[in-house]
């Protein structure tokens, strides 16, 4: 599989649902809330990583906040690090399905659980995001995202 076989399953999968494109990076764009999905290709490896960043309207507009600009980061790997480690039988993690050469998995299948993934946990996240009480949600749930300070205030986190 390459990275842009993997561009192409999330282009198929997120702009039927409003994300817009720009460069290796899709927007979803709420009166709130601007969600980032990134897919950034590992200098060292054929390893994808999937970033995730926040950006808080209310701080700053913004029509496409780079994702390391963003209020609020994360690695979807630690958003959803459940599954199985290699090289156990099970449902692999999405950290894995990223690891294009290193995990072993038929391109067909790896895709198609790619594009399950970003349908049935993905997008469903990223939309419960949209507004400021969902992003407070996201971050309360999950301790290890990056929140800069003002978000964090503006967030009531502090």
């Amino acid at each position: 599989m390459t990275v842009n076989e993997l561009k192409t399953a999330f282009k198929e999968a997120l702009q039927p649902l409003g994300f817009l494109r720009k460069g290796n990076s899709w927007y979803d764009t709420s009166e709130e809330v601007i969600v980032v999905v990134n897919l950034q290709k590992s200098n060292y490896s054929n390893t994808v990583y999937l970033n995730l960043g926040f950006w808080l309207q209310k701080l700053e507009v913004s029509e496409y906040p780079p994702v390391h600009q963003c209020h609020i980061q994360t690695r979807a790997c630690s958003l959803w690090p459940e599954g199985t480690p290699r090289p156990e039988e099970g449902p692999p993690r999405i950290a894995d399905l990223f690891e294009l050469e290193d995990y072993p998995c038929d391109d067909d299948r790896r895709l198609t659980l790619i594009k399950e993934w970003i349908s049935l946990k993905l997008v469903p996240t990223l939309k419960s995001a949209m507004t400021v009480s969902g992003l407070q949600n996201l971050v309360t749930q999950h301790e290890g995202m990056g929140v800069m300070r003002i978000a964090r205030e503006t967030l009531g986190l502090d």
